[in-house]
């Protein structure tokens, strides 16, 4: 048995059906020698144009006399094409299909059917493709692609109501529904400038208080001592403002019981029966009308709404005199508080870049945490040493140098975070000694 080839080009046994019988005879012929032929044939054609066998000795043999040439010599000669350059020349050699002859009748050319024709569609295929494209629907105006007469609009007319490459048509808004539009990103004003930029110009190492030398003056060691006391009177004031407002919202959080002696409203049994008893009778009574006004009556009050109205206006019109007649003083006036307003700002500025360059941003609160200040060491009078013998070494060199780096904004301010101690729950068991006892 030998092996053949399908289409594919997996190998396969050849198999071929039984012919015993002369309907199996006639039905089962072995065609592939034949089928393998006439595929070669076409692929000659496609391939040249003209099977082999119809072309000339020729076309098909040369007479070379140059030599045989090495295969390095003709792939230096010619260059390589890329795999897709040698696809897309892959081209069939079999002429294209002609189309259907057309007839020689000839529209006007003035006509629209001849128009259409030259365009290239005829005139009820290109009304049908207009007829689907424009449908009836909401255009920009609020009108039809029909226009307002119910004909088909004109190719200028719908490429301006849908220019694919034009603004976006504005759409109806309703007055009922508030339009849907996004807030503006907010810019922080830091972006523009460095808000605390004065700090960096503070000294690395600032210059202690004459109050903590050994051996200080008496006024130098007394503002000391002050400025100690006020700073330790507002920190035992904040933590007693803390305590005082926890202790007032503790009771609210918690749940505060009511008294039990709270007096109750109880109605009288009697007390519903009499009040009954007077709605009815005030219904019975028939609604008392107001008398109608005379003559005089109306008059009367005719004038006095005609006097009110032109006091009002008299009032008015006083009130507008006055604050025209004052309009100087007061432009005056204002100019004098936003210049006074304009000093303040100016003031304040200048006393903030003093203050950031001789403290720095020391106390205050960037971000989530505020910046430490700087920690005053001081000594009461019976603490001060009157020998470098007896000299108590106070502060901290590391804690100094790390505060002004939070001060001069190169460090960010930090709580510590301190190792949690882990608290393990007690467990109780009962023994059996008790027992025993």
């Amino acid at each position: 048995m030998s092996q053949v080839t399908d289409g594919l080009g997996r190998p396969a046994q050849y198999r071929q059906a039984s012919r015993k019988g002369k309907k199996a005879w006639r039905k089962n012929i072995d065609l592939i020698a034949t089928e393998a032929a006439l595929e070669d044939l076409r692929e000659q054609e496609r391939a040249e144009g003209v099977p082999a066998h119809k072309r000339s000795n020729a076309e098909l043999f040369m007479e070379d006399r140059s030599g045989q040439e090495t295969t390095l010599a003709r792939q230096a000669r010619e260059k390589r094409k890329l795999k897709s350059q040698e696809i897309l020349a892959h081209r069939s050699a079999v002429p294209a299909m002609q189309q259907k002859a057309r007839s020689s009748f000839q529209l006007p050319d003035d006509s629209s059917a001849a128009k259409a024709a030259a365009a290239g569609l005829p005139p009820k295929f290109k009304k049908r493709l207009r007829m689907l494209a424009s449908r009836p629907h909401e255009g920009v105006e609020g009108e039809t692609e029909r226009g307002r007469a119910g004909r088909l609009q004109s190719d200028a007319v719908l490429a301006e109501k849908h220019d694919l490459w034009g603004e976006a048509p504005k759409t109806r808004q309703n007055d009922w529904i508030a339009p849907a539009t996004k807030d503006p990103v907010h810019r922080p004003r830091s972006m523009q400038h460095e808000p605390y930029a004065a700090a960096r110009s503070m000294p690395a190492v600032s210059v202690p208080h004459p109050g903590t030398s050994y051996n200080p003056d008496f006024d130098s060691h007394e503002a000391l001592v002050q400025t100690a006391y006020e700073k330790a009177m507002a920190a035992e004031l904040d933590e007693q403002q803390a305590q005082e407002l926890h202790a007032k919202w503790k009771g609210v959080t918690q749940g505060v019981p009511l008294p039990l002696d709270l007096p109750l409203d109880v109605p009288e049994e009697g007390g519903e029966d009499g009040e009954d008893d007077e709605e009815v009778q005030d219904e019975g009574a028939a609604p008392k009308m107001p008398a109608r006004k005379t003559a005089a009556q109306r008059r009367r009050e005719a004038r006095a709404k005609e006097q009110y109205t032109l006091a009002q206006q008299r009032r008015k019109e006083r009130r507008i005199q006055g604050m025209i007649s004052e309009l100087p003083n007061q432009m005056k006036q204002a100019k004098r508080d936003a210049q006074t307003r304009a000093e303040l700002v100016q003031q304040r500025r200048q006393q903030k870049e003093e203050r950031l360059r001789s403290q720095g941003i020391a106390g205050t609160r960037i971000g989530k945490y505020a910046v430490p200040s700087q920690r005053v060491d001081v000594q009461t009078g019976d603490e001060l040493s009157d020998s470098l013998r007896r000299l108590r070494p106070e502060g901290n060199l590391f804690w100094d140098r790390f505060q002004s780096l939070q001060a001069r904004g190169l460090a960010e301010a930090r709580k510590p975070v301190l190792p949690m101690r882990q608290r393990r729950k007690l467990k109780t068991y009962d023994r059996h000694s008790f027992k025993r006892d």
